[in-house]
C-alpha cells in the first residue's frame, strides 16, 4: 500500500522542540484513482509542553501552503489554514520577534481552543520544505 507510511509535510525544529505535520494516509471517497483529501495530524514537541491534532487537508491547502512557504521565507509573517475548521499554524520570522528566534504558532481553533507558540532558534530550511510538499504531492495525488 503506497501510504502506510506517514510522510511529514512539515519539519519545524531546532535541538530541542518542533512542529511538524505527517500526513497519515489519503482518503478517496470519489471513485478516482486521486486522493480527495489527506489525513494527517500536527504534532508539538517540547521539553514543556507536546501535543497532537488532527486535520484533513485538500488540493487547496496544499497550494496554500506554498504560498505561505513564499511569505515565511520573505521574512514576513504567515498564517496556514486560516478558514475552515483546521488547526491554524502561524510563523513569525525571527526578525520580527522578542525571542529573535522564529516562533511556529499552532491554535487548535474548533476543538480545545488552545495556542502553543514554539520558539525555534534555528532558522527554518524552506527549500527543504518545498521538496516535502512536492514528495507528499508526488504520493498522494489530489482531486481539485
Amino acid at each position: 500500500m503506497p501510504d502506510a507510511v506517514p510522510l511529514e509535510l512539515i519539519r519545524l525544529s531546532d535541538e530541542e522542540q518542533h512542529v511538524s505535520l505527517r500526513i497519515l494516509g489519503g482518503v478517496r471517497f470519489s471513485g478516482t484513482d486521486r486522493y480527495d483529501a489527506l489525513h494527517g495530524e500536527i504534532v508539538i514537541g517540547t521539553g514543556f509542553v507536546s501535543g497532537r491534532v488532527e486535520l484533513h487537508l485538500n488540493a487547496y491547502d496544499l497550494d496554500s501552503w506554498a504560498e505561505v512557504l513564499d511569505t515565511a521565507e520573505a521574512g514576513r509573517q504567515a498564517v496556514w489554514l486560516e478558514s475552515g475548521s483546521s488547526p491554524r499554524v502561524m510563523i513569525d520570522p525571527a526578525e520580527r520577534t522578542e525571542s529573535g528566534c522564529t516562533e511556529v504558532g499552532v491554535c487548535d481553533i474548533t476543538g480545545s481552543q488552545v495556542l502553543v507558540t514554539v520558539p525555534l532558534a534555528t532558522e527554518p530550511d524552506w527549500a527543504a520544505h518545498r521538496r516535502l510538499l512536492a514528495e507528499v504531492r508526488n504520493r498522494f495525488p489530489l482531486e481539485r
